[in-house]
């Protein structure tokens, strides 16, 4: 692979990180585990251990399920990559427009707690990753997994980084974010993937 072609694959291995990294951002990642931790009063060595069993967890089901629309595509749908990319690029689109609903809603409700916010991404698996992972099967198998150890990675790290800042005085800060900001980014991040995507189909 020559230096033009690493370019798109730099550009997929980027946007994973990023995606990892906002998606950790939601409350109903790393609230829970901290006030687990606090009643129970956990070690700093298990509060750290379970963020990264939940952000590996997590990247993990998002991955199987890149892998699984990859299997499905090809197998059944005998679709090829670029078919894949944009039935991958409509599923973002749906996704991060429910997300952006699902805030607004949010911001119209009164005595919102930051604990029963972004129920959404409980439900839904991180969608972002898979048509990353569908441009990222135009190569080899060692640079789909890349992306994948990249996801990964930025999901555990981030969730770690988290719990670190939440222990510390921009935590209180973290804690009384306004749940719709973070659906509106989710949202828009979703958004901006299809764009960009649609707009670069080659990648």
């Amino acid at each position: 692979m020559d230096l033009l072609e690493m370019i798109p694959l730099g550009f997929l291995l980027i946007l994973a990180i990023l995606i990892a990294f906002f998606h950790m951002l939601a409350p109903d990642h790393w609230i829970p585990l901290t006030s687990l931790s606090a009643k129970r009063g956990y070690s700093r060595t298990k509060k750290y251990g379970m963020a990264t069993l939940i952000g590996g967890g997590h990247a993990t089901i998002s991955g199987a399920i890149g892998l699984l629309f990859l299997f499905l595509g090809f197998t059944f749908l005998r679709a090829d990559v670029d078919e894949l990319i944009y039935i991958s690029i409509a599923l973002l689109i749906v996704v991060g427009l429910y997300f952006i609903i699902n805030g607004y809603g949010e911001s119209k409700e009164s005595n919102r707690h930051v604990e029963n916010s972004i129920i959404a991404v409980s439900v839904f698996p991180d969608f972002a990753i898979i048509p990353i992972m569908v441009s990222a099967s135009e190569y080899t198998l060692p640079y789909g997994l890349l992306i994948f150890i990249g996801f990964l990675i930025s999901s555990i790290l981030s969730i770690n980084a988290i719990m670190f800042l939440n222990s510390k005085t921009v935590g209180k800060r973290m804690s009384e974010m306004k749940p719709e900001n973070l659906d509106y980014v989710i949202g828009f991040l979703l958004l901006a993937t299809a764009l960009i995507l649609l707009v670069f189909p080659s990648f």
